[in-house]
């Protein structure tokens, strides 16, 4: 163990668990990540080897209990091996991140303090895309509903999302089943779409990788359209947000 390591970065986040729940979501993603660490806060973004689907997690300063920058950096990380070396914590437990240009740390704070120390790998900075798009559909739910559906709509590999009235339904394509978040019962607080409705299919799977995310948060948004890519919306409590874009499947 390294302990005279100048530290470019340290924070403390107010959620443990949380923060190990982005990292699992992440991990099922991509193996390695590039974490931008600045002024403005902590950015990771990774694109999955098959390029459907781009995860960007972007917290801000006001997430962190304290953030303190004395060099702006990148670190590479080994998510795979982070989520493997690290046990799932406890909800009160808070979380401090040290990051030098070798080293990254990890202490778990409760009742019994742990430390995971790593060295940074390489990896390469990819530019990632950033599309403007438009969305026929625009949605804001309760998430603990949201999730639900998804979880009852479990092997139908195809995932149908649908406008219908004041409905968001979602249609498990080869199970023939479907799950309703609808105003009416208070599983919908928002919908914008057409009166004519309007529907995409895309990969279930690829949102289960994603979807334990909806138990840290209240609400989520949904934005989808003809053509274009799947976008949920994850605002967390501790602040900052989670995005997710999924191509439709083809």
């Amino acid at each position: 163990m390294v302990d005279d390591v100048e530290w470019a970065v340290e924070f403390e986040y107010p959620g443990a668990k949380t923060f190990m729940v982005l990292m699992k979501s992440l991990g099922s993603l991509v193996d390695e990540a590039l974490f931008t660490l600045s002024k403005e806060g902590l950015r990771i973004k990774a694109l999955d080897p098959a390029r459907v689907a781009l995860l960007d997690i972007n917290l801000g300063t006001d997430a962190f209990l304290t953030y303190e920058v004395k060099k702006p950096i990148n670190v590479g990380v080994n998510v795979a091996g982070l989520i493997k070396a690290v046990p799932t914590p406890k909800k009160t437990d808070k979380l401090v991140f040290k990051a030098s240009e070798e080293f990254y740390e990890l202490v778990i704070e409760s009742n019994v303090t742990r430390r995971y120390r790593f060295r940074s790998i390489e990896v390469i900075a990819e530019e990632l895309p950033e599309p403007e798009l438009e969305f026929e559909v625009e949605a804001k739910a309760i998430a603990s509903a949201f999730k639900t559906a998804i979880k009852d709509l479990k092997g139908s590999e195809t995932i149908e999302f649908k406008a219908h009235g004041d409905d968001l339904v979602l249609r498990g394509v080869q199970i023939g089943a479907e799950a309703k978040l609808s105003r009416i019962a208070g599983s919908l607080l928002e919908l914008k779409a057409p009166e004519s409705g309007t529907s995409e299919r895309y990969d279930e799977g690829y949102i289960t990788k994603v979807i334990d995310l909806a138990g840290h948060v209240q609400t989520i948004e949904v934005r989808f359209g003809g053509g274009v890519p799947l976008n949920i919306l994850f605002p967390l409590a501790e602040g900052g947000f989670v995005k997710y874009l999924l191509a439709p499947k083809a």
